[in-house]
């Protein structure tokens, strides 16, 4: 950890922004062996990803400087990129929100993550196999790749994959990489006056904003789950898989686990927790079914599920 003497103007704006924001001391970090990176970031994270008990020195998301590019980062962590990933599936907007905030503070656009489409072609160990780049040097182009297909995006972020390789390698910790480049450091490290450079430094903590929320958990999946699962055994039937019910869905075998309740329309979009928006789902077919189907079981009869596949099937 470097001396406190020892940090850039431009990181100094950057730590005190994002305090105010946090409402509390923000953390910083920076190897000693590179003087040119910079992490910052909510000492928080480390309750987080490794529990109560960790270090409060952990800085893998947050905000990242290095090679004159100010980056809004996750690496290391599956606990976070997990949380990004199901908060980013109730908001995906967030990831242009933060693209466009800073838009005029820097002149190229770059989005990376490891990419579950990309892993599972590929099938290789290296890093550059799991990871998708999207990148432009004109806003345009860059905006209409985030706005295609914005929940396909989010869906294709962060595949399970097993470590592989040795410790302080990229293969060792494939799975969770996330950056988004927000601004060139430049422009508040040698703005002409404190008062730009702490407005600049507020832009950037703002844009980043909109991701760093992602970083926290929001309301708890299992509880929303349990509340569906309360409503679902109120009414008789057998708890089974009721995958092959859906309408239009290929066969595809159940992999063994205990069957959840599934909502059919998705809490983040609406879906309520009564029992005729339920369906019993092993653990693998409500990961590809979530959110790619439409219906609902009768009110009249629950045995009656009137459910059909209306997108295609999400990647395991």
């Amino acid at each position: 950890m470097k001396n406190v003497d020892e940090i850039p103007r431009g990181v100094s704006f950057l730590q005190d922004a994002l305090a105010e924001r946090l409402g509390r001391p923000a953390a910083i970090r920076a190897p000693k062996n590179d003087p040119s990176q910079w992490y910052l970031f909510d000492p928080c994270f480390s309750a987080i990803q490794r529990g109560m008990g960790s270090s409060s020195r952990d800085y893998r998301s947050g905000i990242h400087i290095m090679d004159g590019k100010i980056r809004f980062y996750n690496v290391h962590s599956r606990a976070s990129a997990k949380l990004l990933r199901a908060n980013l599936l109730q908001r995906p907007e967030a990831l242009l929100n933060a693209a466009e905030k800073t838009l005029h503070l820097r002149r190229h656009h770059l989005l990376y993550f490891a990419s579950r489409s990309k892993s599972r072609k590929a099938a290789g160990k290296r890093w550059e196999d799991t990871v998708r780049f999207i990148e432009s040097p004109i806003w345009k182009e860059f905006k209409v790749e985030l706005e295609r297909n914005p929940r396909g995006l989010v869906l294709d972020m962060f595949p399970e994959l097993p470590s592989a390789g040795k410790i302080g390698t990229g293969e060792a910790v494939r799975g969770s990489d996330f950056c988004l480049l927000l601004a060139d450091y430049h422009r508040i490290e040698y703005a002409r006056s404190d008062e730009s450079a702490a407005a600049r430094a507020s832009q950037v903590v703002d844009a980043a904003w909109h991701l760093f929320a992602c970083l926290y958990p929001w309301d708890s999946p299992k509880r929303r789950d349990a509340s569906l699962r309360r409503a679902m055994l109120s009414k008789p039937g057998l708890l089974e898989c009721e995958y092959s019910k859906i309408e239009n869905i290929s066969h595809c075998e159940c992999d063994g686990s205990e069957v959840q309740a599934a909502h059919i329309v998705p809490h983040a979009q609406g879906g309520s927790d009564r029992y005729w928006n339920g369906m019993w789902l092993c653990a693998k077919h409500h990961r590809m079914t979530e959110g790619r189907v439409a219906g609902s079981r009768s009110r009249s009869n629950p045995g009656d599920l009137q459910v059909r596949l209306i997108a295609p099937l999400n990647d395991l």
